[in-house]
């Protein structure tokens, strides 16, 4: 018993200690990052959480959740710096949510940016990763709905695609992008866009039924080789690409079958690799493996073992096709987005692998009824 009053002594005396800090940091919940290309100055977006503004209990001084400082400086090291100018309390970035760039930025690339903050010892490795198409200051200045802080509702939606993940982890992290500096295989990370046409500064501007008019939105994917942005790709693009890497478990398709549509829900994904380098051609076989389930049948014909293996057929022919599509965009944008040169083979070589996908789709979900209604 005595041992346990000691504890909780401890614990309020530290929490009263630790909310006496809070108040005098200033803490940073998304930081944003843009470059001019033509003089190199670099705008940095610092979103501030105001204490007051999220609190849960009314009569605060002020009800805005966050504060967006804005700095202007020619490297990353005097940014810190510039900071204790214009905020009065001590900045404090070990509980930032999310890392934004700009489009022109990552197209110039971002390998200084990296560097900078894989020397900060308060530095996070879990950090979400996105570029912006959008210009940077609409979506710094902007309010979102149902999360009152943008960087909580960045991470929230990202959460919510992890769940389609192996490991639940969105391949968007800062530290993926740092480690894909050392490698041949690019990297995808999604695109932030902000969908209304001026920043909503105003809560006034979301008193509105239209949650989507002004809202920031992920959208296609920018390919990033060695910390460079070098194209873009769209959404089913994006999410192939995660899917033949082993990172995504959860799809959905649109199949066509005996005429109708057919949705289904690959689930439980499984890809295995296996390179035979020593065929003429060397071979890099893709063993695919799914089960699916029906979501939505629109076909006029009773669900039979028959017509099971119609819609395994059908998911097996559009993934093939998509996934001729996918290698041949490899080839075409010089792209290895299978890490085939990763694994020890020349550049000058990889595009000669010979790729053989097999795939093999199992109906194990087919809801409460065999039969539409008609």
């Amino acid at each position: 018993m005595r041992v346990f009053i000691v504890l909780l002594l401890l614990y309020i005396c530290t929490g009263c200690w630790d909310k006496r800090e809070i108040n005098q940091l200033a803490i940073v919940n998304i930081a944003g990052a843009d470059k001019d290309p033509k003089t190199g100055e670099l705008t940095a977006y610092y979103q501030v959480i105001n204490p007051t503004g999220i609190a849960s209990k009314q009569g605060g001084t002020s009800s805005a959740p966050v504060y967006t400082f804005k700095i202007n400086e020619m490297n990353f090291g005097r940014l810190a710096g510039r900071t204790s100018m214009i905020m009065p309390r001590q900045f404090f970035t070990p509980h930032i949510q999310c890392y934004i760039v700009s489009e022109s930025f990552a197209k110039q690339g971002i390998l200084e940016f990296i560097n900078f903050i894989e020397r900060d010892p308060d530095r996070r490795t879990n950090v979400d990763f996105v570029v912006a198409d959008s210009p940077l200051a609409d979506i710094m200045y902007s309010y979102t709905a149902l999360e009152r802080v943008p960087g909580k509702y960045i991470r929230s939606v990202m959460d919510m695609h992890a769940r389609t993940f192996h490991k639940h982890l969105f391949p968007s992290r800062l530290r993926d992008v740092a480690r894909g500096v050392s490698m041949n295989q690019p990297i995808i990370i999604p695109i932030l866009h902000y969908s209304g046409v001026q920043s909503s500064s105003k809560t006034e501007r979301l008193e509105s039924i239209q949650a989507s008019k002004n809202s920031l939105t992920f959208t296609d994917g920018a390919v990033f080789q060695h910390a460079k942005m070098v194209g873009r790709v769209d959404e089913s693009t994006k999410r192939l690409n995660y899917l033949l890497n082993g990172q995504l478990k959860v799809t959905s398709n649109t199949l066509e079958v005996n005429g109708s549509s057919v949705v289904v829900e690959a689930q439980d994904i499984r890809v295995h690799r296996k390179y035979e380098l020593s065929d003429s051609p060397p071979r890099l076989v893709m063993n695919i493996k799914a089960v699916l389930r029906v979501v939505e049948n629109n076909q006029t014909v009773p669900m039979s073992l028959e017509n099971l293996g119609e819609i395994e057929a059908a998911y097996n022919k559009e993934l093939k096709e998509k996934i001729d599509r996918f290698i041949k965009l490899t080839h075409e944008k010089s792209w290895d987005l299978l890490g085939i040169q990763d694994e020890g083979i020349g550049e000058e070589h990889w595009k000669n692998i010979k790729i053989d996908v097999l795939i093999q789709s199992t109906v194990e979900g087919i809801g409460n009824t065999s039969t539409t209604y008609q």
